[in-house]
């Protein structure tokens, strides 16, 4: 930090009387007419009014720690705006009553102006006054820029100065200096010393082993083991992946955590309030949470979050339905000019056949429709029932079953192959919503939240037409889910990280390769929350920081979050073949038996018309 940095809009004083300002120049240090003309002093402080800060009221405010008695703490009207930039306060002689109670006023768990984006200078006269700000009440955290300037006037009148940088572990701990620099003889020195010693949360990484409440969220308790359980990655990866990184920042900090268990991350309740981890945040009964949480819109009036850490992924994972399922393979091995083609050879078969009966010398035992039977039983490699004698005719024969074989041979090839190949008719949640697949959903909470509060329509009406008319029915775990989805026509939406596992442990090589994923949401960044006005939110924000860019965020994301499993083979073994994928050729046997038993009645009502004639007519003379 720098004082250019630094936008100092005004001064606090005891006394109006006495407006001593240093002048640093441009955007330094000014005098309260030229830059904060709208800054209210009042003697003892009592309406010290700054900038409203316009914005929406916490659901649930902090509890109040400054108790009013108006002896030695009384109120102050002095707000501060959450600018994004550092503010400077200039307090003069802070060993006042009057600017004692506006630090403990600043310090109060409801105010916590103490932050790294606003520079405190306070000036004194005497190196005794440090003392005052031992305090309980004047907690000065770890994450704030808080300076004393002393300074002393020589029998010259010459600028000397000492800048010394305060703060405490805890409210309860002893006040902590560190020397910024000494003998600074004007404000060329003053500005080169902060630029030396840089920003001071560099040291302050001690926190001498004091405990914070915080949560951790454990949704399947039925089936959790140990948080360092490698076995099942998928049970509650949010809190396994993220157990490591607080470890670190527990080690890094000299921190405890007193640690409680929830199964729920916290949702809003129809009257307003919150349950499971947000609960306890809305209560001000956690510093923060030992995992990372959804960052989600209702969740920023309650606490704050201090970095995100990795991104979850909720995907609806399915199979192709079989080729066979949603097309007609029998017309599918050949293309249309080669289904032209047979036809022509049929044609041309016949054609040359019934020359042969006509013009040849030699007597045939065949008639005209025999050409056709024969054409017909040709290419279904069925023979024929005909001696045929003649040489011209046999070779008619042979090259017509020859051509036959290589068709028949290509064409049951095709068949195999396409038996065995997935379908591409599902590309979008519009194509799953109106396909026959039934949908199962994770038990998760998120789940039925997302699907509801989303906005897109075509996820809209696959919530409504595929999974809300079930009711729960539909909610499962991973493992039941995904072994459906393997075994038969259903689609599973689900943790893809957690998918990804299941399916790697159960999912045969041909399996793998056959699997769809279609997200209807987008989730949000997982970040680690914490209370309101936490004074420690800077410390903890650049050490995650400092995670990522050390590659140990990476290294738990490799370590606990499964990849997508690669198809290594797309040749299967055995397949079964069920009845709808015969469906065709049940059809087509069918329509063949009806028109037989069509022909067969007909054949009888023709033989036996006069006698059928002759009932009718007896009939209606009687």
């Amino acid at each position: 930090m720098t004082m250019n940095n630094v936008n100092v809009v005004g001064y606090i004083e005891d006394s109006v009387e006495d407006c001593d300002v240093f002048e640093y120049g441009r955007s330094q240090l000014v005098t309260i007419a030229e830059q904060a003309p709208n800054v209210i002093t009042e003697s003892c402080l009592n309406d010290l009014t700054h900038w409203r800060n316009e914005t929406l009221t916490p659901e649930a405010p902090p509890p109040r720690s400054f108790v009013v008695d108006y002896v030695t703490h009384w109120p102050v009207s002095f707000e501060l705006p959450p600018l994004s930039y550092k503010l400077g306060i200039l307090l003069l002689r802070f060993n006042s009553p009057c600017a004692l109670n506006l630090l403990r006023w600043s310090a109060a768990t409801e105010h916590n102006y103490f932050t790294t984006n606003r520079f405190w200078l306070l000036l004194t006269q005497d190196m005794q006054d440090l003392e005052l700000l031992g305090d309980e009440e004047i907690f000065i955290p770890p994450d704030s820029e808080m300076r004393v300037l002393w300074h002393s006037l020589g029998e010259e009148s010459s600028f000397n100065v000492t800048l010394i940088d305060v703060y405490k572990v805890a409210a309860w701990k002893p006040l902590k200096r560190r020397l910024v620099g000494k003998h600074l003889r004007n404000p060329q020195h003053i500005v080169h010393a902060l630029q030396h010693f840089g920003s001071a949360i560099t040291y302050r990484k001690n926190l001498e082993g004091i405990v914070f409440n915080t949560a951790i969220v454990v949704a399947f308790p039925d089936v959790f083991t140990n948080i360092e359980d490698m076995t099942q990655r998928h049970i509650d990866t949010i809190s396994k992946v993220n157990h490591r990184l607080m470890l670190e920042l527990a080690n890094q900090f000299n921190i405890r955590y007193n640690t409680y268990q929830t199964v729920n991350y916290g949702w809003r309740q129809p009257n307003g309030s919150f349950d499971g981890l947000m609960g306890r945040f809305q209560r001000y009964e956690l510093d923060f949470a030992q995992l990372a949480i959804f960052m989600r819109l209702d969740r920023f009036a309650l606490v704050s979050f201090v970095a995100d850490t990795y991104h979850v992924r909720a995907g609806i994972m399915f199979r192709q339905p079989p080729l066979s399922v949603v097309a007609n393979i029998f017309a599918m091995p050949f293309e249309e000019d080669v289904w032209i083609s047979i036809l022509a050879l049929l044609i041309l078969t016949v054609v040359v056949l019934l020359l042969e009966i006509i013009l040849s010398p030699y007597p045939h035992n065949m008639n005209y429709m025999d050409s056709w039977n024969f054409v017909w039983g040709a290419m279904c490699q069925q023979g024929f029932y005909v001696d045929v004698r003649n040489s011209s005719t046999r070779i008619i024969v042979f090259t017509t079953f020859v051509s036959g074989v290589f068709l028949f041979t290509s064409f049951s090839a095709n068949i195999v192959a396409l038996l065995q190949s997935p379908s591409n008719s599902i590309r979008s949640l519009g194509d799953l919503s109106q396909s026959k697949l039934e949908i199962f959903v994770q038990d998760t909470q998120y789940n039925k939240i997302y699907f509801t509060e989303s906005t897109d329509q075509a996820t809209k009406n696959l919530y409504n037409k595929k999974i809300a008319p079930h009711g729960d029915y539909i909610y499962m775990r991973p493992v039941l889910g995904m072994e459906k989805m393997r075994t038969g026509s259903f689609a599973y939406q689900v943790e893809l990280q957690a998918g990804y596992q299941i399916v790697s442990d159960t999912f045969s090589e041909p399996e793998k390769c056959g699997l769809m994923e279609l997200e209807p949401f987008q989730l949000p960044m997982l970040a680690v929350p914490t209370r309101k006005n936490f004074p420690y939110k800077e410390l903890f924000r650049r050490q995650l920081r400092l995670q990522r860019e050390v590659s140990l965020v990476n290294r738990e994301e490799r370590k606990w979050i499964p990849q997508k499993p690669k198809c290594e083979s797309a040749v299967g073994g055995f397949i079964s073949i069920g009845l709808t994928d015969c469906r065709y050729a049940f059809v087509f046997f069918v329509c063949g038996a009806a028109i037989s038993v069509s022909l067969l009645l007909l054949e009888l009502l023709c033989k036996h018309r006069r006698r059928i004639h002759a009932t009718i007519q007896e009939y209606m003379h009687r």
